[in-house]
């Protein structure tokens, strides 16, 4: 069953939910709590499966993280900390895994640094990422000692599955979050990711927490079907819906570098364009520019160089491991004045302090787009500053609706694809690589997966409770 709730708890009843470190920890750290944070973590510490919808900034990744990391305490400070994974992090991207270990390491530091100023336990909770990008000798290392906190891609999930000696540390796996949901769930490789869930949840002892996080999210009902799956009569499993209501300050305009392009030559409306962007990074301490291909990002830097533009990086999944960190660290250091990327920068990476996010042509939907600027102002209650720069008359006009679908929320519906068969004949494979299974055990597993939940289900508690119309 799918519930929406609205209750907002205090910043005191949220902390006296906590482990005394933790909320120390959180009082010397924050004034307050963001509105997801207030009206998630009691839902999570509560071991309920959650969806939260809220803007680019607002503290999604630690609100998800506080009441795991609390439990995790507990259990350390009880002596029963075991040497295995408790929570999985799953993410679209391996630029985003990398940056949220970087971050959950953080407070995790901080939190050693209190305990042992205040005299409390100190807990070892470890974290580590597993993707394409882990060296073989951290794999290994893994298998011996595993994280209590799993960092790691849907693709690289499917394989630690399949690879006997590490998928044992799952057997206990207490919480599962997917984080970016929106961006992978109307793909099969989102229908991929739902089948392996399915795989873990049978693997597992017992179920586990589900927790989904986006910034952008419609329809909310059909994604929360996603994140959970179906029980066998067909039934959406018991979900909350949690919509922080606060919207993204934005700052957008539609760039054209002449009055009429149409009276033009393509090349000279492109070379005018390349001026104006040049122009605009030149104004701002710090940009970043998206592309919609990885060829268009090289093209774009290499136009940028030839007008004399120094300092100025790309930054997509085709380079290397070490120059993408490279970058990505230099970026937060405010090292780079610029960085062109086609889509390995979009997600919800912590970037630093970015003025502006340049958009070349249109990013072909409002989520996209809203994800893209989000870059910018990447903080609670900052401003987010995008120019979308258009250099034919199509994307002219995509961009200006997009715009105005963005100040107004009118954000893309997602749909969820149905009837995969390819990416089912794959999972069938793998599921008959790791054991024998009966057909109908078999058929079970695979139609518990993503469904569509149905609205008459919804259900809502909190103080400002009005229910909503089908969409």
């Amino acid at each position: 069953m799918l519930e929406r709730v609205d209750r907002t708890y205090t910043k005191d009843e949220v902390m006296g939910l906590m482990e005394p470190l933790i909320s120390t920890w959180f009082n010397e750290r924050f004034d307050d709590l963001t509105i997801p944070q207030a009206k998630a973590i009691p839902v999570i510490h509560q071991r309920r499966n959650v969806l939260v919808s809220s803007p680019t900034g607002s503290g999604k990744t630690l609100t998800a993280f506080t009441s795991i990391i609390n439990e995790l305490t507990r259990y350390s400070r009880e002596g029963t900390l075991e040497e295995r994974v408790y929570c999985i992090y799953v993410s679209p991207l391996k630029a985003l895994a990398n940056d949220v270990n970087r971050n959950l390491n953080t407070p995790l530091a901080e939190m050693r640094e209190v305990a042992a100023a205040h005299g409390m336990d100190i807990p070892d909770i470890r974290v580590a990422v597993r993707s394409g990008d882990t060296p073989q000798s951290e794999r290994q290392r893994m298998v011996r000692h595993p994280p209590h906190i799993l960092i790691t891609t849907p693709e690289s999930l499917a394989l630690i599955l399949a690879a006997p000696k590490f998928r044992e540390a799952f057997k206990k796996v207490e919480w599962v979050i997917l984080d970016e949901i929106h961006d992978i769930c109307d793909s099969k490789r989102g229908a991929f990711l739902s089948l392996t869930l399915e795989r873990l949840r049978h693997h597992c002892d017992n179920d586990f927490v589900r927790i989904g996080l986006s910034a952008t999210l419609a329809p909310i009902e059909a994604i929360a079907g996603y994140l959970v799956g179906c029980e066998p009569n067909g039934d959406v499993r018991d979900v909350v819906l949690i919509e922080s209501g606060s919207k993204k300050q934005l700052d957008l305009k539609v760039i054209c570098p002449t009055d009429d392009m149409t009276t033009l030559s393509s090349d000279i409306v492109n070379s005018m364009m390349y001026d104006t962007l040049k122009d605009l990074i030149d104004q701002h301490e710090t940009t970043l520019v998206f592309t919609n291909t990885r060829s268009g990002a090289e093209s774009v830097v290499y136009k940028l160089k030839e007008r004399g533009l120094e300092n100025i990086e790309v930054h997509h999944s085709s380079l290397g491991k070490e120059i993408r960190l490279d970058v990505e660290e230099r970026l937060k250091r405010g090292e780079i004045k610029c960085v062109v990327s086609s889509t390995s920068l979009e997600l919800g990476i912590d970037i630093g302090s970015v003025d502006l996010v340049c958009q070349i042509g249109s990013p072909k939907s409002v989520a996209k787009g809203l994800q893209r600027i989000g870059r910018s102002g990447h903080s609670f209650g900052k401003v987010a500053k995008g120019r979308l720069l258009v250099f034919d008359p199509d994307d002219l006009v995509e961009c200006a609706v997009m715009c105005r679908a963005a100040h107004r929320g009118d954000i893309d519906r997602v749909g969820i694809p149905e009837n995969c068969l390819d990416v089912l004949s794959q999972t069938v494979v793998g599921m008959s690589l790791d054991s024998r299974w009966d057909a109908k055990e078999a058929y079970e597993r695979t139609t518990s997966r993503a469904c569509t939940p149905r609205y008459g289900t919804t259900r809502r508690r909190g103080s400002s409770a009005r229910r909503r119309a089908p969409a």
